[in-house]
């Protein structure tokens, strides 16, 4: 055993799989107690066939790539958005409540119900998405942002501007580090709402990546193709979510102690 794992931490990891061994045990013995057409569910063995065709032809990797470059242009340009245009509007109560339910307004259409309008903007292809991507992340950035600076205790505040912590100071020494927590928290949850939106915009504005993947083999009646598209955009929402953001979160406000598992 790895002296670096904790015993828990291995047996969290098996029990994780556990799950997923009984789904692909269930879908493996399927065709041999059950039939039906092979075009509704295929066998395990004509996805694995499907994913090896796919890599070594490059298409699997390339509309990886695509799908993935998209997420961080809009991730960019949703975070570099949201945190100064959150920071501007929670430090005065007023504006706050001014801007909350037009705010609200927009993250419930944020996201998929703006793709119709960005195709008779941007057209097909990379713009509809990217600006679907950022809507998503911006709109749920924004909220956490907001919310971060108004959960700071009024007495910090006060403590902050004794000093005479204004304007600039103020930001730094207090707005950023208070609501520091919260954002990295909500970045989490808006980049999985991203992600999301990301599959679901491909689908209807993509030219290419794992959503248009998943949808253009529709037509064909390719649902290994479908079968192999839906399981690689779950495994790597996974694979960043324990990559980056769980390790983000144990370095920082988990060992803060802002976070306790």
């Amino acid at each position: 055993m790895n002296a670096g794992i904790r015993p828990s931490r291995v047996e969290a990891i098996w029990l994780g799989l556990l799950p997923f061994a009984a789904i692909l045990a269930l879908w493996t013995a399927l065709p041999h107690v059950t039939s039906y057409p092979a075009y509704k569910l295929p066998p395990v063995s004509a996805v694995l066939q499907t994913a090896k065709e796919s890599v070594l032809d490059g298409s699997l990797l390339t509309n990886i790539g695509a799908s993935l470059a998209r997420l961080a242009i809009g991730f960019v340009i949703g975070m570099a958005l949201a945190v100064p245009l959150g920071l501007a509007i929670a430090l005065n109560r007023h504006v706050a409540d001014m801007f909350r339910p037009v705010l609200s307004f927009l993250q419930a259409i944020a996201g998929i119900a703006w793709v119709p309008l960005t195709i008779i903007w941007f057209g097909i292809g990379n713009g509809s998405v990217i600006f679907v991507i950022a809507n998503t992340i911006f709109f749920a950035t924004l909220y956490n942002t907001v919310l971060g600076v108004e959960t700071i205790p009024l007495a910090l505040h006060r403590a902050v501007r004794s000093h005479g912590g204004r304007g600039l100071a103020l930001i730094t020494q207090l707005v950023l580090p208070g609501a520091f927590m919260q954002i990295l928290l909500g970045m989490r949850t808006s980049v999985a709402y991203g992600w999301r939106a990301l599959v679901a915009s491909e689908m209807i504005a993509g030219s290419n990546g794992l959503g248009y993947m998943t949808m253009d083999a529709v037509q064909w009646q390719r649902v290994d193709v479908i079968v192999l598209g839906m399981i690689v955009i779950g495994l790597l929402w996974m694979a960043m979510d324990r990559m980056l953001f769980v390790p983000l979160e144990r370095r920082t406000i988990m060992r803060w102690g802002f976070l306790q598992r």
